[in-house]
């Protein structure tokens, strides 16, 4: 009847409630849930892709759209689980783009597949997690599409990729999103997928699987005797190169709108958070202080900090066990434990000497040079096999001949006839490349290179190198950047750990053995030159110098530990007294400011208030001295006090009080003396 009357297109929803035979209404919505027109219809199945948001259409990238009954068997493969969908991704660090590819395959051949580009800023991109992700949304975006217009209900889609963070993600899931749920980067395209899938799950009942592929495997043999999935692996590496060639509009932007399943987002300026939300502001925020420090400590002015490959260090820095890479990161800010920084320290009573050439100071960079003939042979069985690990690593030969030939002065290694005849002279653009590589360098330092702070354009030749190498190997520019750092922290740290087996020992038995020689050294030391103590403390020479080397290692570093205190108190007494020390200039200076005060109050004439003021402190002058002055009480008043007293015999009330007192009660008796 309501819609035979036109009513129904005007009908609200209320809340209502039955009670006593009547119907109350609650509440009502204003919002009409019935339209009056219905909507159009869809008509083909690309127009659900333009009904997508422009954020989703860049996520999917440019689709190459199949035929009527080929969508059909996709449809069909997806409600028999059979379907397999791969995607691939691609990254160009060098011009900051990336690109990705999908597909989605029925087994009889049917599929769609697509390819776009990654937008993202240039810390994004550095690694192809983003565009191995956005190819796996860009699958999963088009499947929905593909149940909604097919209106499926149950299905199943087996998923491949060849980055395995990206499988471990997909395998895990996501059960709430949450940026504090987040573990990694790229929590845009995170929210994206765990909004997708969520959707395909409990609307559609659709499941997925998500397993890891090698990638590259067309290497060792033809695309055709492979598995299935690794030639659509194959396919999709090839159709990311294609995605550079797409038109201006389908390239890599910086900018990345905020996508609607994430719903909010960070930026600094007009660059988008994308990578780990935590580290990226934790950098921001102390982003100057790490400039100022960089600066003051290391010398790297704002201009030579991007040329520095930081991501290596950072690399290497992670892949070392928590002890050793404290160790590197007191290496590189040069806090070492060393000599000169114990003896500055007062923790070394001897000197700044080192222990094992007795030469000069043993600061941090003497660690690396020191002239003692075993530690300057451990560095060259060291030296030996760092270059052993680089060269297996497929180093440039210039680019070994560089570092040999600037690195190895530094360590007093010399240099030998091969390397000196071996030197590469390199032409062109290699040549460029080499003599900026140098330049910055030397900018940053050698002894930086040692410690992980390598130039980045080292990276570049060496990608230059790979990319003419007939047989190039399996590893891009990236990982040999961040291999060859590691094995510099490696030398630093055993260059460490050799100088510490020298002077501490190995075995707990000899660096008790050397800790005890040390000990009994500084107390001779201290015997020899003793120090000057304050007239409380005891002297150092009531115990013979005997007794004292024959006290165990506890008991000898305690007492040493107690004249250090007592030296440092000794110290600090005498600064303080240098402090309240007045020169007799001062004494006089403030002598005569007195001396002119008073002299100004004479001269000022006498006021009222002023005479008044003076006749109150004389009157309480005088009354202070009636009352607190002693009288003086002659020997006859004396005794006929004491007399007076001796013969004196209690009041009835006094005995009555005493009768009083002597009864038994609960509480104490009264007092008959002031407290």
């Amino acid at each position: 009847p309501f819609n035979a009357l036109g009513l129904l297109p005007t009908a609200l929803v209320v809340d209502i409630t039955y009670k006593s035979n009547s119907i109350y209404v609650i509440s009502q919505c204003a919002q009409n849930f019935v339209p009056s027109e219905a909507p159009p219809q869809t008509r083909s199945f690309q127009d659900l892709y333009r009904d997508l948001s422009p954020e989703l259409q860049r996520v999917v990238g440019h689709v190459e759209w199949p035929e009527l009954p080929a969508l059909i068997s996709i449809a069909k493969s997806v409600q028999d689980g059979t379907v397999l969908g791969v995607s691939d991704g691609s990254v160009r660090a060098s011009v900051n783009r990336s690109t990705q590819a999908w597909i989605i395959q029925a087994p009889n051949g049917s599929e769609i597949n697509g390819y776009g580009p990654v937008d993202g800023t240039s810390e994004a991109l550095k690694s192809p997690h983003r565009a191995e992700l956005q190819g796996h949304a860009a699958i999963f975006i088009m499947l929905s599409l593909i149940v909604r217009y097919f209106q499926l209900i149950g299905g199943k889609i087996r998923t491949y990729c060849d980055n395995q963070a990206v499988v471990k993600k997909m395998q895990v899931g996501w059960t709430l999103w949450r940026y504090r749920h987040t573990k990694g980067p790229d929590g845009d395209l995170q929210a994206l997928l765990c909004q997708t899938l969520h959707q395909l799950k409990n609307l559609n009942e659709i499941t997925y699987d998500t397993e890891w592929v090698q990638s590259h495997q067309d290497d060792n043999g033809e695309v055709r005797h492979l598995p299935r999935q690794v030639g659509l692996n194959v396919r999709m590496d090839y159709d990311t190169k294609k995605a550079y060639e797409l038109p201006e509009s389908w390239q890599t932007r910086s900018f990345v709108p905020v996508l609607e399943a994430e719903g909010c987002a960070v930026y600094i300026g007009n660059a988008k958070l994308t990578p780990d939300l935590h580290l990226s502001l934790s950098e921001q925020w102390h982003e100057k202080e790490a400039v100022q420090y960089l600066l003051s400590r290391h010398g790297i002015h704002a201009t030579l900090l991007p040329k520095v490959h930081w991501q290596s260090l950072r690399f290497a820095l992670r892949k070392l066990s928590p002890h050793r890479r404290a160790t590197a990161i007191k290496a590189i800010h040069r806090h070492l434990p060393t000599q000169e920084k114990l003896f500055k320290q007062n923790r070394v009573v001897l000197s700044s000497l080192c222990p094992r050439c007795l030469q000069t100071e043993e600061t941090n960079s003497h660690v690396y040079c020191c002239s003692d003939e075993k530690a300057l042979l451990q560095r060259k069985a060291d030296w030996q096999d760092l270059w052993k690990q680089l060269h297996k690593n497929h180093t440039a030969p210039m680019i070994e001949q560089t570092w040999r030939y600037h690195l190895q002065p530094l360590l007093g290694i010399p240099l030998g006839g091969s390397i000196l005849d071996g030197l590469i002279i390199a032409r062109g653009e290699l040549a460029e490349l080499l003599q900026l590589a140098i330049q910055e360098q030397e900018e940053i330092g050698w002894d930086k290179l040692l410690l992980g702070m390598g130039s980045i354009v080292w990276k570049t030749i060496q990608e230059i190198v790979d990319a003419g190498n007939p047989n190039p190997p399996k590893r891009s520019a990236t990982a040999w950047m961040n291999a060859s750092v590691h094995q510099f922290l490696q030398y630093s740290l055993r260059c460490w750990k050799t100088r510490n087996r020298a002077i501490h020992g190995e075995s707990y038995q000899e660096k008790q053995k050397l800790a005890l020689q040390s000990v009994r050294e500084s107390i001779t030391e201290l015997y020899n030159n003793p120090p000057q103590l304050a007239p409380q403390f005891r002297s150092i020479f009531e115990v013979p110098l005997g007794h004292r080397l024959r006290l165990s290692l506890q008991a000898a570093e305690q007492w040493l530990s107690l004249i250090a205190h007592q030296v440092k108190v000794t110290n600090h007494n005498f600064t303080v007294l240098l402090r309240q020390h007045k020169p007799m200039k001062t004494h006089l200076r403030t002598m005569r400011r007195e001396a002119r005060s008073q002299a100004k109050d004479r001269r000022l004439p006498e006021t009222p208030r002023k005479a008044h003021s003076r006749a109150v402190q004389a009157a309480v002058h005088e009354m202070r001295l009636k009352l607190y002055t002693k009288r003086h009480v002659s020997q006859q008043t004396r005794q006929h006090r004491r007399n007076q007293f001796s013969s004196h015999q209690p009041t009835q009330s006094m005995r009555s009080l005493e009768q009083v007192s002597n009864r038994p009660r609960s509480h104490q008796p009264l007092r008959h003396h002031p407290p």
